[in-house]
């Protein structure tokens, strides 16, 4: 089984590292089935409100990428120069289209085993 993610509904095809962050986040579904984001800047936090393992890197981000910074799942809508653990990237959409779907204030994220 996969890891899968809904942003408002919509179902987003994610492309997962092979970390043990995302194995702890698919063993611990049950725990935050759907998450409440909120924007803060040009990023979009979903606490997940558990601990995963962490292995933050320096790197920067590309529009797309969901990292992990201790607290919240990260979804980046442009390049940042930032040390955190890379989650995956949304993969099969544009920049203007991540934009344009983490643009909203509020969302909300579903993740799921697909």
């Amino acid at each position: 089984m996969d890891l899968k993610l809904k942003i408002q509904n919509r179902a987003v095809n994610v492309e997962w590292e092979n970390r043990s962050a995302v194995g702890a986040i698919m063993n611990k579904l049950s725990s935050f089935k759907r998450i409440r984001m909120e924007k803060k800047g040009t990023r979009q936090l979903a606490p997940l409100g558990i601990s995963i393992p962490r292995n933050d890197r320096n790197m920067i981000t590309s529009p797309g990428d969901i990292g992990y910074d201790g607290t919240n799942l990260v979804f980046y809508t442009t390049e940042e120069d930032i040390s955190c653990t890379k989650l995956g990237h949304i993969a099969g959409c544009s920049e203007s289209q991540i934009k344009n779907m983490l643009s909203p204030g509020s969302l909300t994220l579903e993740l799921y085993e697909g």
